[in-house]
């Protein structure tokens, strides 16, 4: 046997232990490959975690975009005087529009073929149902800086149960009573779909909207005050007529007090031969006592800052003043004083007065009046009527001073109610994602 001796020492030299170098090879392999799994495991966490994030962003801005196209059908449905509204002044069921992002984009929408079978003119050619009928598309009037946050479309129709469009308001004419969806009163109810893209995600929301009145209308006249009713040519009637001549009564419409007074009903006192002058709910003579009271500066407050028109007081609307608003294009009228009326001048819509209202005979206004202070009501003779259309809501006192054996007439109508109501503003009433 050789032995192997240390050059230096002379000492026999010790074999090399090759399986503990090789022990460590390995151990250093296993590490640098936990090392490197770590690494790899690192990178993809980081990269799905990135792409989820993307995706989420990318979901929450498709979100604010639908968002975004609600609120701009609701901006253009709010406002008949803007260039931009997109309403109609008479609406009826199967109405609709799409307001879309670039043409064609309503496409998106998988109910867009509904309207071929509802059974409604959708799109105003006077034909129902035909094939290809789709709602009108108009192009969305908001700009967009960055393109690829968009909304191609969101529809917006007028809600409908059968013939019947769907209301908002005083459904069964009792103010104690909460509002509700209904087909009689109120403005009609909005039905709203909209999508958003961003990138790859889409989301799509459906809403309902209803105009909450500004006003409550409960009787031909609510009077705030004692009331003075001279002759017998006036009439006040609590039954509802249409809003156009020759104003009928609308058969099985339900009936309002002809005057509803803040006090006793011994503020509107009657002589002999007047009963019948005042008619409405219970027939004759139809003077209630209100569960309810106005707030008068509150109402103020909130529509005069709104007023289409505004006017100061010491205003005189005579047959040469242009009417402000009619049936078809109803205003807010606001007037900051006195106000007197004469001649043949018109009027629709909502009248405001922060003073005292004098109307004369020959005068007409369809909608509702609110007065803050006295009104006083005079007609001259058959052709020579004062007319209100609609509803008197006032703090004072009316008095009828027909001194030629004329009539003043205040006839409570719901269509003029509802077509004053259209003035209020659009409020969603809930959405959810679909």
């Amino acid at each position: 046997m050789t032995r192997m001796i240390h050059p230096g020492t002379g000492k026999p030299r010790r074999p090399r232990r090759t399986s503990d170098a090789g022990n460590a090879m390995v151990v250093a392999l296993l590490v640098l490959m936990l090392f490197t799994a770590a690494g790899v495991t690192f990178v993809a966490v980081t990269k799905s975690d990135k792409q989820i994030a993307g995706n989420q962003l990318s979901s929450s801005q498709a979100m604010y975009a639908a968002e975004a196209g609600l609120s701009e059908a609701l901006a253009r449905m709010n406002n008949p005087s803007n260039p931009d509204y997109i309403g109609t002044a008479t609406p009826t069921p199967g109405w609709g529009r799409y307001v879309v992002s670039e043409a064609g984009t309503s496409g998106y929408d998988p109910n867009c073929g509904l309207t071929e079978t509802d059974g409604y003119d959708n799109d105003g050619d006077g034909t129902a149902d035909e094939a290809g009928e789709r709602y009108p598309e108009i192009l969305s009037a908001a700009p967009s800086v960055d393109q690829s946050v968009r909304y191609p479309y969101v529809r917006v129709t007028y809600k409908a149960q059968g013939t019947d469009l769907v209301r908002f308001g005083n459904h069964d004419a009792n103010p104690l009573t909460p509002l509700a969806e209904n087909v009689n009163f109120g403005a009609p109810v909005l039905e709203l779909t909209a999508r958003g893209d961003r990138g790859n995600a889409s989301k799509t929301i459906e809403a309902v909207a209803y105009r909450y009145p500004l006003l409550d209308v409960n009787s031909a006249i609510w009077s705030g005050g004692s009331m003075q009713m001279n002759g017998n040519a006036f009439l006040i009637d609590g039954h509802d007529h249409d809003a156009t001549a020759p104003y009928d009564t609308i058969s099985g419409a339900t009936a309002v007090p002809g005057v509803m007074t803040e006090g006793p009903t011994t503020d509107v006192p009657l002589a002999l031969g007047q009963e019948d002058n005042v008619l409405g709910l219970g027939g004759d003579g139809s003077v209630t006592q209100s569960p309810i009271t106005y707030d008068f500066d509150g109402i103020w407050a909130t529509i005069a800052p709104i007023a289409d028109v505004t006017l100061g007081g010491g205003t005189t609307l005579s047959s040469s003043s242009p009417n402000i608003g009619t049936l078809a294009n109803p205003k807010i009228t606001a007037v900051n004083g006195n106000l007197t009326v004469q001649g043949t001048w018109s009027g629709a819509g909502i009248l405001v007065v922060n003073g005292n209202l004098d109307i004369g005979g020959g005068s007409q206004y369809d909608g509702i009046i609110v007065v803050l202070g006295d009104v006083t009501l005079a007609g001259g003779g058959p052709a020579d009527v004062a007319r209100i259309v609609g509803g008197l809501i006032f703090q004072g006192t009316v008095i009828d001073n027909s001194s030629y054996g004329g009539a003043c007439r205040i006839f409570y109508s719901t269509a003029a109610i509802n077509n004053a109501l259209l003035l209020s503003r659009y409020q969603l009433a809930w959405w959810r994602e679909r």
